[in-house]
């Protein structure tokens, strides 16, 4: 594991939610989470899918960051907003996502829990851990 990962995990691991949320969970941190994301994309794992997955991420306050990661046929980009008619949105506090991408919380446990909400073709949401270098957690 690369050392920059583990420093994340263990960071998220002997955090809060709130100081995930006031670091991490920042504009610049989550810059940083996502830009992360199309590097770790494997085009293979998708099975020929290509789209829009859109996260959006609450805030305890009710405020809600959204961001759009486009997975081609070749690769994935990421951007911050929302692109109208998403194959795929994942509703979930910024903090919990945060646990999430460490591995410190099963996606599987925060849908069942009402932690975390899907939108959309759930066929996608199955194979999205292994579409990222993850072990599938659906």
């Amino acid at each position: 594991m690369p050392l920059g990962e583990a420093l994340f995990k263990r960071f998220v691991r002997r955090s809060t939610d709130e100081r995930l949320e006031r670091t991490i969970g920042s504009p610049r941190g989550l810059r940083m989470v996502f830009a992360r994301m199309p590097r770790m994309y494997s085009p293979d794992r998708a099975a020929g899918w290509t789209g829009d997955i859109r996260y959006e991420l609450t805030y305890p306050r009710a405020a809600t960051r959204t961001w759009t990661v486009t997975c081609g046929p070749d690769r994935a980009s990421v951007r911050e907003g929302a692109v109208p008619g998403a194959d795929l949105t994942i509703k979930l506090g910024v903090a919990d996502f945060l646990r999430v991408a460490a591995g410190e919380l099963d996606p599987a446990k925060a849908l069942l829990s009402g932690r975390m909400d899907l939108e959309g073709d759930f066929a996608v949401a199955l194979r999205l851990a292994a579409m990222f270098g993850q072990p599938s957690a659906l």
